[in-house]
């Protein structure tokens, strides 16, 4: 057996086996990883500022790790506990919304006008059902509940190993290049371009995100101050969380309270909520703006990042975006544009390698 094959097998088998030994904690690696590339231009920034207080190496990547880490900390985790805190701290009152809103169907099938009276039957039919099957009905939303909450403790323990994984990588980044980038076997241009888009559509997939969810966060927080009895703080704040959410999204916020205002018999109240909170919410910023955004913050990026290389295509990374989203939930926003580096930066090198054939030829 030749020298160059037995290395090459032992290297596959290494890397199988390594796979296959830290496999539990594969995908919480791989995101963190991402973090790090799209958290590149702020570890720029940091390193930056630490060099002008002249700082030694070795305390410029310890105060960067723990700084990118503090900041990574405060997107994911302060909005959760933020949530849970109002969650426990008013228990009285989600209990009644709940109450009032089941009181309030009763209500509603008086206001059914004699048109449509024959769906009257079906929907007491159907609230006597629920009546009479009650005790079930509760037994399986616990059951739900108690799965919904084992997956949610389940999410936050990833979570927190990302973050430990993201402080690693970003402290050891340099030291882990070094060892790395010799060893993989591509050029330096291709690796450098393939290296800039990752950062770049990472980085604007997630900036990005933040960008939107404040943005339809402030709008709507500042349009429900002007309705009494809502906290347009929390409501900001949820409605901030829950946009990084596939096909739902802010529909989950907004959609509670139009039926909450439409069972208290302020028509007008709901009818305004919705038509805003559809038009500007879920439609404007969830997309015209989220594509403006996204075009910027490409074009800045990449002004700093690429020097003039061409950058991936804005609308490529907009659909990249709301794939990743869709396949892979939270972490798609920097999962899809990652594939979508990967791809790009290989058919760019085919068809640059295409070219340099057909001219030699």
């Amino acid at each position: 057996m030749e020298q160059n094959l037995f290395v090459r097998i032992m290297i596959v088998v290494t890397l199988g086996m390594f796979g296959w030994l830290f496999y539990p904690f594969m995908k919480s690696f791989f995101v963190a990883f991402l973090l790090v590339v799209a958290f590149n231009p702020i570890h720029l920034s940091f390193e930056k500022y630490f060099k002008r207080r002249l700082f030694s190496p070795a305390k410029i990547a310890i105060f960067a790790a723990v700084s990118e880490t503090a900041i990574l900390i405060i997107i994911l985790f302060i909005p959760i506990i933020f949530f849970a805190y109002y969650l426990i701290s008013n228990p009285k009152e989600i209990i009644s919304m709940g109450i009032t809103l089941y009181q309030q169907v009763g209500h509603l099938l008086s206001l059914i006008p004699d048109s449509m009276r024959w769906i009257e039957k079906p929907l007491i039919s159907l609230n006597q059902q629920l009546v009479i099957n009650q005790d079930k009905i509760i037994s399986t939303l616990a059951i739900n509940f108690g799965n919904s909450l084992l997956d949610f403790l389940k999410a936050i323990g990833d979570m927190i190993l990302i973050v430990i994984f993201f402080f690693l990588l970003t402290w050891y980044q340099k030291p882990l290049i070094l060892s790395i980038v010799p060893v993989i076997p591509i050029k330096r241009p291709i690796l450098e371009e393939f290296a800039t888009d990752l950062i770049a559509t990472s980085a604007t997939g997630f900036y990005t995100l933040i960008g939107v969810g404040i943005a339809q966060g402030i709008a709507f927080g500042v349009f429900i101050s002007f309705f009494e009895g809502y906290n347009p703080w929390i409501l900001s704040l949820m409605i901030a969380v829950t946009s990084v959410i596939p096909i739902v999204g802010t529909t989950l916020v907004w959609i509670p309270i139009v039926l909450k205002e439409l069972f208290g018999g302020n028509l007008v109240n709901a009818l305004i909520i919705f038509v805003y909170s559809w038009a500007m919410i879920s439609f404007f910023i969830d997309n015209i703006v989220r594509l403006l955004v996204l075009q910027k913050v490409n074009h800045l990026l990449n002004k700093i990042l690429n020097k003039g290389h061409k950058a991936v295509n804005d609308f490529l990374i907009f659909f990249a975006i709301i794939a990743g989203l869709a396949t892979f939930g939270f972490w798609g926003v920097i999962l899809g544009p990652a594939i979508v580096a990967f791809a790009t930066t290989l058919l760019r090198v085919l068809k640059h390698r295409h070219i340099i054939k057909a001219i030699k030829t």
